[in-house]
This record gives C-alpha cells, structure tokens and sequence, in this order.
C-alpha cells in the first residue's frame, strides 16, 4: 500500500521535503480533532455542574481546536497544492530530455502512440491518482491512531476491542486490495488490446473500403477481434466491480458492526461502573469518527491498487536508454571519417552490419550502394550516431564518436532525408529550425540557395504561414527543399543524404538536385544513390551487400570488374533506354 509513497518521494526530487511537511500538516491538522474530543470530555465531565466556567472552557478548547486545525491546513495547501503537478511537470520534462538522448532502437521498439499515451493518460492519472492517495492514507492513518490512543487513554480494554476490529477491517482491506490490483492489471491489458485494436481498424479502413462487397468476410474478421476485445474490457470492469463491491459491503459492515460493539460496550462499563458517563460518552462519539477514518483508508487502498498497474506500464515505455555523451567538444576542421570492424544489429543475433571498414576523405563525395537491406541506410545512422555499433569503432578526425559531445557532433552533421518531418510552425521558424539565431535575411537567402523562396513567397502569409502538422500543406518535394533550406542554414561540413529524390516527381527532381549540390559544396558528403549521375561523380563509390563491403572505388574502376556495381549500371542504363509503345 505505500509503495505509491516510495515511488513519489522517488520521483519528488527537490520537493520531497515539501511532502514531509504536507504529511506532518496533515497529521496536526488531524490531531485538532483530538482536541474537540477534549472540550467534549470536559463537557461531560462537569454536566452536572454547567456553570459560565465550564462553557468557557469548552468554548475555548474548541476554539483553539478550529483555529489550529485552519493554521493546519492553510500551512498543508501551501505545502501540498499543486505540488504533484510539479512532479510530474519535472517528471515530464525529464522524460523530454531523456527521448532527445534516446537511441532510434528505442523509438522502433516503443511505437509513437504507446510514448503519447504514457506521457499523456497515464501519468495524468498517476498524477490524480498520488495526490488523492497521499491525502486518503495519511489522513485516514493519523485519524485512526489518534483515535485509538484516546480510546487507549480512557479504557484499555475498549481500546483492544477497538484494536481488534481494525485488526479484521484491515483484512478486509487487505482482500480488496489484491482483488482491485489483479482486476486492474486484466483490465489493463484488456484496454491495451482494445486500442491496439481500435488503431488498426481506423488506420485499415481505407484498405478495407477498397474491397468489394464479396470479400465481407475479412471486414467482419477484423470487427470481430475489435467487438472481441471490448467484450473483454466490459467483462474485465465488471469482474472488479462485483468483487469489489462485496469485499467493499464486507468492510463497511465489519466498521458499522464494530461501531454499535464499541459504543454498547462501552454503555455496559458504565453501567458496571468501570468507566464514567464522561468517558462512556466520549468513547461513543469517538466510535464513529474511527469509522470516517478507516474508510479513507479504504479509499486509498483502491487507488494504491490501480497505481502500480499504471506505474509498471510508464516503467516499461519510458525506460529510455541513454547514449554515452563524451566530453569532447571540438570536431576537427579536416576530419576523416572511418569504420573500423563494425559491427552492427537491430535485433539481437540479427546481424545488419558485419565487420565492416572502410575510410572517407574530409571534403570527399562518397556514394554508397547496394541491393536493397544491405545495410546502407544503417551505415549513415551510425555516422549521425542514431546508434552505436555493437562492436568495432567509428572514427571522426581520429576519435571515437562516442568520444565527441552529442550536440557538438550534430552540429557538425546535417540530414535530408526521403521522408521530411516539418514542425507544426511557421515555414520561417522551420527554417530557422537549422539554425536558432539565423536573422531573417539569413533564413531568406537559405530559401533562395534551396530553390524553396518562389513557392513560399506565393503562400498567403509567406513565410509565416502555417505549415500544418508534419507539413501537410506541401507537397513531397516542397517539404523536401524546405529541409535542404535548413540544413543550408545549419551550414554543417558532414552532409548525409538517403534517397532524397526518390520519391518526387522530375519537376520537383530538378529543383531539389540543384538545392543539394548547392547545399553539398565543399562539404564532406554521403549518399545513398540510386542517381546515375550522382554515382558516376563520385570521389568514392562504397558497394555493400549483405552489411559487408565488397568493392570500393571510383566510377570507372568498379565498372572493369565483375560484380554488384556493374550490374547496378547496367541494370540502371537498360531502365533509362525503356520507352513506352
């Protein structure tokens, strides 16, 4: 039950004394009621002598009760409000800054959604969830002991009576909680299936359209599995509700059942003359506020329940590995780059790059090529440092990359890729993206090489016009030209480019070629080529097949020998001489 707390104080950080004070405000605010119980002993105590001083008295037990317990409680928001918002806001962040330091392999084995939802949903829950806990246990914990010391302190053996109904309500309690933990981890896992579900639905149903009416058959497959799934969920929540409900009834006559025992005993010890009509009195009262106690107890024990079903899911999505930073901060003016016996997998026993070396020149015009899963792409996302290799050692001017400062060795490294991702923003501040303190006749003249300024200028606000989420707004080769524009801004001497034409029409080809070799001058480039051209002006052309090189050399000399390159050309050339009928 108070692993929850272990597990705050954990992620508290710099406020976990703001915490300790909340617990210690919360437990004296509880205590003024200890103090209530005073004035209403004395009462009894003189009710055969109510005078002004008894009144008095009374009166100013209470009132000191009233303003210490409002002292209490100002002191407790001031301490505790807001603050798992703040927690979980650094809690947040962290996770923000540890996803930036990820390695890709974490973002193809968590799926994106499966990220938004933790960060999102679930922690948002968690966070209610802590804060309500907190409040439940520590108050329903201090009211209780309080309680119980006072019952101690007028009888002791109303006390152990009272001892031991909450010895079998904590059992019950106790019951409750293991229920609720497995029934939330079913429905959990119920919910799970029920999205995943939901989301392959919704992302086929294009596919599903496109089938005629005879092929029915494998749509109410797949409404199946989704009916299937919610059926699951429905029959998950209504488990825990039945069995909850019981041990919940359970619980709540064992505290009204122990309640009345309290009170008719402690009338049958005054009638023995054991205790006082004071004390008699008093116990009753008290008998009922043990009650209001423990069922905040009981409330807590089902959110510290479903907290850990919660926690565990975060725990298993946001173990975000970290890439080793180095210390390095320099990268060299003229710096080769070189594999030395790389070795690389994606998954374990799966080999994509093996024993591979081979160096680059500072200032060279490298194209690397190969059948298709070779390992090329690979080979640029460890030179960008996306991922470490499992063996061997990547160099840059003669150091390891692992040695160099992550931020300082991509600032040095510029991306275009097929796929371009644009910022939800400005067309102006996705250029300025390459470089944040570019003036905006910087970003201008980088549009303006990337061959972007024409069609940017026709936009209705310009360069402050809205791009859409991931730039839907453009077309391919637009967005394409877009990136070009900032990496031109970034002005970074290693240029690493994957098939970035591969996918746009020859109107927007041309365009983007000449955006990259204006971005590629004087540079010290890599690309993935599938471009004649691009092939043929090569300083170095690396072939890969099946992670390991198996030539290396210009243009003419690769294409004497007998292997992979040649039929890459020639493969190439038959393609250009296709015409249509």
């Amino acid at each position: 039950m108070f692993k929850f707390i272990k597990n705050t104080y954990s992620m508290a950080g710099s406020l976990k004394r703001q915490i300790t004070q909340g617990m210690i405000f919360t437990v004296l605010k509880n205590f003024s009621q200890m103090m209530v119980f005073m004035a209403i002993y004395y009462a009894f105590e003189n009710i055969d002598t109510l005078n002004n001083r008894v009144y008095l008295i009374t009166a100013l037990i209470s009132i000191v009760a009233m303003i210490f317990f409002f002292i209490n409680n100002y002191m407790l928001n001031r301490k505790i409000a807001g603050i798992y918002f703040q927690i979980f806001r650094n809690y947040r962040l962290d996770v923000g800054g540890r996803l930036k330091r990820a390695p890709m392999g974490y973002f193809s084995t968590q799926n994106l959604s499966a990220i938004l939802t933790a960060l999102t949903n679930q922690m948002r829950s968690l966070e209610n969830y802590s804060a309500m806990a907190f409040d439940f246990t520590v108050s329903g914990l201090s009211i209780s002991c309080f309680i119980l010391l006072g019952i101690f302190g007028m009888s002791w053996k109303i006390g152990l009576l009272a001892l031991a109904f909450i010895m079998l309500a904590w059992t019950c309690i106790y019951f409750l909680f293991n229920q609720a933990q497995r029934s939330v981890e079913v429905e959990h896992a119920a919910t799970d299936k029920l999205s995943h579900e939901l989301v392959d639905g919704i992302r086929g149903s294009i596919l599903l359209r496109s089938f005629p009416k005879r092929d029915q058959a494998i749509s109410s497959r797949l409404h199946a599995k989704t009916r299937l799934a919610s059926e699951m969920v429905n029959e998950a929540q209504y488990t825990f509700e039945v069995k909850f409900v019981l041990y919940s009834r359970l619980f709540g006559a064992v505290l009204h059942i122990g309640s009345v025992v309290i009170i008719l005993y402690a009338v049958h010890l005054y009638l023995l003359g054991e205790i006082p009509l004071a004390k008699a009195m008093t116990i009753s009262a008290m008998g009922f506020l043990l009650l209001q106690g423990l069922l905040q107890l009981q409330n807590a024990m089902i959110l510290a329940a479903k907290m850990p079903a919660i926690q565990n899911r975060l725990d298993e999505v946001l173990d975000i590995p970290e890439m080793t930073d180095g210390k390095q901060v320099e990268i060299p003016e003229v710096a080769n780059i070189e594999f030395k016996d790389v070795n690389f997998s994606y998954l374990e026993g799966q080999e994509v790059l093996q024993d591979l070396s081979f160096e680059i020149p500072a200032g060279s015009k490298v194209a690397i090529v190969g059948p298709s899963g070779s390992g090329k792409t690979t080979i640029v996302n460890l030179i960008a440092r996306f991922y470490d290799p499992d063996s061997g050692e990547i160099l840059l001017g003669g150091k390891n990359l692992r040695d160099y400062e992550v931020a300082s060795l991509m600032g040095e490294v510029s991306l275009v890729f097929q796929d371009v991702y644009l910022f939800n923003d400005t067309v102006r501040n996705n250029i300025r993206f390459g470089r944040a303190d570019a003036t905006d006749e910087e970003v201008l003249e980088a549009a303006k090489r990337a061959n972007c300024h024409d069609f940017i200028e026709a936009l209705p606000e310009g360069y402050d016009t809205e791009v859409g989420e991931g730039g839907t707004r453009f077309s391919g080769g637009e967005k394409q030209r877009i990136s070009i524009a900032r990496a031109l801004l970034k002005d970074a001497s290693i240029i690493l480019l994957d098939e970035a034409t591969s996918s746009v029409d020859p109107e927007n080809e041309a365009e983007i070629m000449g955006a990259i070799e204006e971005l590629c001058a004087g540079k010290t480039v890599i690309s993935i080529a599938h471009r004649l051209s691009t092939v043929r002006d090569a300083d170095l052309i690396l072939v890969i097949d099946h992670g390991r090189l198996v030539q290396a050399g210009k243009h003419d000399e690769l294409l004497i020998q007998d292997g992979i390159y040649r039929r890459f050309i020639e493969a190439r050339e038959e393609a250009a001489d296709w015409r249509l009928a």
